[in-house]
């Protein structure tokens, strides 16, 4: 048996742990019936979804009192975040080994994928967790329900509503590296209309990006998010929402020295949506229609002169729901996207027109679902992927087994299709690449779950094997190339138990072999193994405590480096001065481990953090 498994096993034996894949609960207790939209775009138990989604809700958040939402994901099996620099740098997801420009990025439905970067990624290095209600990550190629660039997966981050009377809360920190965070949110309404409304602004001094560096890297950040619903009618009932932040953070400069030099990365990122929903047949069939628009605005500035880059994305979408029976329903929608990328070429678009839909039945345990897409790109062409799920739960036996396949594809980037590599290459071009195929890749995985004394401890492992054929990548020669085969194979184990009334302890391990097949080479920033595991102690009915450990496995990185292995361990705590009033504080890297998460770029050692948060 491998070393790593057996470390796990041992840990798995001497300790209560508590997992969390595929669904994470890092700070409140698992509810197996716990309601998902992600995984099926409609309200279903996750004990009847047959795919892996993983969960962080509300009190995990403020239990581990998380910053950005990069903080939470590094607690998910099979969620890998490398950023070039602490305190808002460039910070990329990947999910089993996809890369970031895989993974499509939702906040409240509207997709946030920047179009005028170069791979179409998301940097989640300014995404604040202020007014987040939950966060959903959906693994694996999900082409069928949500189009191009889900290859990886879905990142869904959901924000708070309002409710009826008037609430809210507020707080305020001050840490180390002079950082100030303070924000608060606001809710309110009557039975028919609602309202949330959340602000944050944080500022530090950071720490040099540059590793070994003592020129401080500053970060500075505004969010504000609202929402807005109103029931018109017991049948139809309209929501609207956004979401802002700006943010400005110092970069390194060039050469020896680890001076700024006035170099600057410059981020204002927006959406706005609005969404009815129209409930007929007695609630059986359900419409809803979506208006969406997201945007960035960034810049890097730096002596060299001000690089922009600016690009939005329009959606207008129709989705269906008919319960046909008390066992059928039938999911299906068409949508309209329509992206732009400004700075790229003097301003270039392309639109998608896409239809779906997917089949289920559900009935004694059993749920099985087959879906199709076509999406008709207008400089590809169509396309159409298809999807297999099912998920059989015993109740006698608390045993939940469920498999899935799946496929994905994700067209070139408008930066990569209009790129003209020269005179940088070896081989240079003096027209775009026209003959980028798009990435395609499909997946299958197997997985189980069983609940133990009486519901308290739950254990589980899933197997997932995906295959990407023409993943596109940089080289020296002739700039963006298709690879012909890239491939991760891996396993997913979990431990979720519940001891008691006070402790609550969580972990879970992924192994991943991710790989570039013809050249026999990993693939850059994939760790091989991963390992996360974090406790909750409720000491009194004032004071809480939380404690966690990352293990990130060592990585292959650019240009032929490697970087070790690190472990960081995190402790919290929480008291309880009043109803509604709670004093915290949390000490991250607690024993000021010297690390790297991508090679040349510097980690913050051991830090403290105050705060103070009222509800009102």
């Amino acid at each position: 048996m491998p070393t790593y498994l057996k470390t796990f096993l041992k840990l798995s034996c001497a300790l209560p742990l508590v997992g969390v894949a595929p669904v994470v609960f890092a700070g409140e207790a698992e509810n197996f019936d716990e309601i998902v939209v992600t995984a099926s775009r409609r309200p279903q138990p996750i004990s009847e979804v047959g795919a892996s989604i993983s969960v962080i809700g509300e009190k995990a958040i403020a239990a581990a009192q998380y910053t950005f939402v990069t903080d939470a994901l590094r607690s998910l099996p099979s969620v890998s975040v490398n950023s070039n620099g602490a305190f808002g740098g460039q910070a990329a997801v990947s999910i089993r080994g996809a890369g970031t420009g895989q993974t499509v990025i939702l906040v409240d439905g509207v997709q946030l994928n920047d179009v005028s970067s170069p791979g179409g990624s998301f940097n989640f290095g300014t995404l604040d967790t202020i007014g987040i209600a939950r966060i959903e990550v959906l693994k694996g190629p999900q082409a069928v329900l949500y189009g191009s660039d889900a290859i990886g997966g879905v990142v869904n981050i959901i924000t708070k509503t309002g409710g009826e009377g008037f609430g809210g809360s507020v707080f305020g920190e001050y840490g180390a590296f002079d950082s100030f965070r303070i924000g608060g949110t606001a809710f309110g309404g009557t039975e028919r209309v609602g309202f949330n409304l959340s602000a944050s602004y944080s500022d530090t001094d950071g720490i040099s990006k540059a590793d070994g560096g003592t020129e401080k890297d500053g970060h500075e950040n505004y969010t504000l998010r609202g929402r807005v619903t109103a029931q018109i009618t017991d049948n139809f009932d309209l929501e609207a929402f956004g979401s802002y932040s700006d943010s400005e953070t110092d970069v390194d400069g060039f050469g020896p020295t680890d001076d700024d030099g006035g170099n600057l990365a410059l981020s204002e990122e927006y959406l706005l949506g609005a969404r009815a929903n129209i409930s007929l047949l007695d609630g059986r069939f359900i419409n809803t229609l979506s208006v969406e628009y997201s945007g960035i605005d960034r810049a890097s500035v730096s002596a060299f002169g001000t690089f922009p880059g600016k690009g939005n994305r329009f959606n207008l979408d129709y989705l269906a729901v008919l319960e046909v029976t008390e066992n059928w329903f039938v999911t299906a929608g068409a949508q309209h996207e329509r992206f732009e990328a400004e700075s790229v070429s003097e301003g270039t678009s392309q639109n998608i027109d896409s239809v779906f839909g997917v089949v289920s039945y559900e009935n004694a345990g059993l749920n099985v679902s087959a879906g199709l897409r076509h999406d008709d790109h207008s400089v590809l062409g169509g396309t159409t992927n298809g999807q297999l799920r099912a998920a059989y739960n015993i109740a006698e036996t608390g045993t939940k087994i469920f498999a899935n396949w799946s496929e994905g594809f994700k067209a070139p980037s408008l930066f990569q299709s209009l790129f003209v590599c020269s005179p940088y290459c070896s081989d240079p071009q003096q027209i775009p690449r026209t003959d980028l195929d798009p990435e395609r890749s499909e997946a299958w995985e197997l997985g189980i779950e069983q609940s133990l004394v009486d519901g308290d401890v739950r254990i589980g492992a899933t197997y997932f094997n995906q295959k990407t054929k023409d993943l596109i990548i940089f080289n020296s020669i002739v700039g963006y190339d298709n690879v012909p085969d890239a491939k991760s194979t891996g396993v997913e184990v979990f431990v979720d138990a519940q001891v008691g009334d006070s402790l609550l302890f969580s972990a879970n391990y992924t192994y991943n072999d991710a790989k570039d097949v013809q050249a026999d080479t990993r693939l850059i920033r994939r760790p091989l193994h991963k390992f996360y595991a974090a406790v909750n102690w409720t000491l009194t009915e004032e004071i809480s405590t939380n404690a966690s450990v990352t293990h990130n496995g060592a990585i292959d990185d650019t240009a032929g480096a490697r970087v070790d292995d690190w472990t960081v361990v995190d402790l919290r705590v929480a008291y309880k001065v009043s109803e509604n009033i709670e004093l915290y504080g949390r000490v991250n890297n607690l024993f000021d481990a010297d690390y790297q998460v991508i090679t040349g770029y510097g980690t913050p050692g051991i830090a403290s953090y105050f705060g103070i948060r009222a509800n009102f």
